[in-house]
């Protein structure tokens, strides 16, 4: 009992256990790795571009999208721009961990929001206080097993042409529904949900995907104003 409330408040202070706690995750984006690896051979990135795209930018969706966008002749200048309001949720990741970090030096936590992911981020945000070890076991978890199963996805390209016309969405559900549902536990965040994912529906034929990011954007907004004129009731949990 004591030790399930300590763990509750303050992250374990190892490397090791932010390994372990990871590790299903690392299981779950393994396809995901793998499919985006031969798509970046299929829109002609190369080895090295789709490697570098995995090192990088360490983002899968803004990956598959901005490889996508280049595959189709797109600008340097749009694909830029896509992939970036794409990861704007990237910072909402770091302003939810700030207050978690306070006791990590600025230098190292600037350091580390480069290696947010949703994966790691639904890991750490669990605890009250976060320890560096567990948050870098957790986040260089994720980003060396982003890398390995990239160049598998590089390698095996050639074998895996044919599965490449299946729905790329397909294979974002298994990686992203075991990191969504337990984040959903607040009428705020229902709500954010509800607004993401009717506006993603509706606006699913725009031109270059927009209508996904119009979805994230319009959601982020409305759960704001939520939260900003309904305070008592935005975060309370949902029994029903």
């Amino acid at each position: 009992m004591h030790q399930a409330i300590y763990s509750n408040k303050i992250s374990p202070d190892t490397i090791k256990k932010g390994i372990v706690d990871i590790f299903p995750m690392l299981l779950g984006t393994a396809p995901f790795g793998i499919v985006f690896g031969a798509f970046a051979l299929e829109m002609e990135l190369g080895v090295s571009g789709g490697q570098g795209l995995s090192a990088f930018v360490f983002a899968g969706s803004s990956q598959f999208v901005g490889a996508n966008l280049y595959g189709q002749g797109a600008s340097l200048l749009i694909v830029f721009i896509t992939t970036f309001l794409i990861n704007l949720r990237h910072a909402l990741y770091g302003a939810a961990l700030a207050p978690k970090l306070s006791q990590i030096q600025p230098r190292e936590r600037l350091l580390m929001s480069f290696f947010i992911t949703d994966e790691a981020f639904a890991i750490v945000s669990r605890f009250n206080i976060i320890r560096s070890r567990y948050f870098w076991g957790a986040a260089l978890g994720m980003y060396v097993n982003w890398q390995i199963w990239t160049f598998i996805g590089l390698l095996s390209g050639g074998y895996l042409k044919e599965y490449l016309s299946l729905n790329l969405g397909f294979f974002l559900v298994p990686a992203f529904i075991a990191i969504i549902i337990p984040q959903i536990k607040t009428k705020s965040s229902i709500l954010c949900v509800a607004v993401a994912a009717g506006l993603s529906l509706v606006l699913s034929n725009l031109p270059h995907q927009s209508g996904f990011i119009i979805a994230a954007i319009s959601a982020i907004i409305v759960t704001l104003l939520f939260d900003h004129f309904f305070p008592a009731g935005a975060n309370q949990k949902d029994n029903s």
